[in-house]
């Protein structure tokens, strides 16, 4: 996968699944390895796409071809986060001629993540036990989860239910928190609290702070129904496991997947993986020294920078808010 994140599964599906023919424009909010995986798939495939990320993500905006002119990118200035990017795309998903990409509740997107789970399967013949893997919004849990239980149900690769190991990255732990105590719904946290904790985490990716967890069929049921875990891994774990992967691999890690690393070190550590039992780790990026040796990439910048400011304008006033939006992206102003 040439944008080194497992985000790119997700991106062929989506746009696989939507109608032929199509004109509008797809609008995705990321910070960061989502936008770069769908702004790849679309420049090569020439399908419209509004891409909105917080400015803070744009060092990840790189792609290993020159961007297509229908693709445009939103950024939010200052110090805007990925659910701040939800927001404002879904304000430009609302506009005619626009519509949302969804998320995790599209089912393109889990089932295209699920395939990973698919390609342990064709390589073993059986299930795993275990599946561990860093998370934000949690749709990468979600999707293994739904995949797996279409397998067990099938009855030839293993009639037992694949155990969630889900992690995040301290101090933004908001799955964790609330998993640990058990409530169906997350804790309660004012927003300047969350973004300060945003600001001290290695994986910024794993930012998303409105997680799909108390949704029917969300994290916290697919949780309870694979007696599933949850890891608070804090940077310096990440870090270390992320050289040991180097060392022994000779793969440099993204730091999500760094995270998902030392949780597994952690489970390992509390002996819930037994001798015979197949775990499927997904180290959801990495690769980046190798991909920088075999190919050229191309930075991007924003078709459009807004202010943060224009959250709290976009709610209000829409219409006017995306307007000028569109002015700047499409250059007409």
């Amino acid at each position: 996968m040439t944008t080194c994140t497992f985000k790119e599964l997700e991106a062929l599906v989506v746009c696989a699944r939507m109608p032929a023919g199509i004109s509008d424009w797809l609008v995705v909010a990321s910070a960061g390895n989502t936008a770069r995986a769908f702004l790849q798939v679309c420049s090569e495939h020439n399908i419209p796409l509004v891409v909105v990320v917080p400015e803070a993500a744009l060092p990840l905006l790189w792609l290993t071809r020159p961007k297509a002119s229908c693709v445009k990118i939103v950024a939010i200035a200052g110090e805007a986060d990925y659910f701040d990017a939800i927001q404002y795309s879904s304000v430009i998903a609302q506009q005619p001629g626009f519509f949302p990409e969804g998320g995790g509740q599209n089912i393109a997107r889990r089932d295209g993540l699920g395939t990973v789970l698919l390609a342990l399967i064709e390589a073993t013949g059986r299930m795993p036990q275990h599946y561990f893997q860093a998370v934000g919004s949690g749709t990468g849990g979600i999707a293994v989860w739904e995949a797996g239980e279409r397998i067990r149900q099938d009855g030839r690769f293993g009639d037992y239910s694949i155990r969630l190991h889900l992690a995040q990255n301290v101090p933004f732990t908001p799955l964790v928190d609330a998993w640990h105590q058990r409530t169906p719904t997350l804790i309660p946290l004012d927003e300047s609290h969350q973004k300060a904790q945003l600001r001290k985490i290695r994986a910024q990716v794993l930012s998303n702070r409105q997680p799909l967890y108390q949704i029917v069929g969300g994290v916290y049921d697919a949780l309870r129904h694979s007696n599933g875990f949850m890891y608070a891994v804090s940077n310096a774990e990440a870090e270390r496991a992320g050289a040991m992967f180097l060392k022994l691999e000779g793969c440099d890690l993204d730091p999500a997947a760094e995270v998902t690393l030392a949780s597994l070190l952690q489970a390992v550590k509390m002996g819930l993986i037994l001798p015979d039992d197949i775990v499927l780790v997904n180290l959801t990026g990495g690769g980046y020294h190798r991909l920088k040796q075999e190919h050229v990439l191309y930075p991007q910048l924003p078709d459009t920078t807004v202010p943060g400011s224009c959250l709290a304008f976009a709610s209000s006033s829409p219409r006017k808010s995306t307007e000028k939006t569109f002015r700047n992206i499409f250059l007409l102003a």
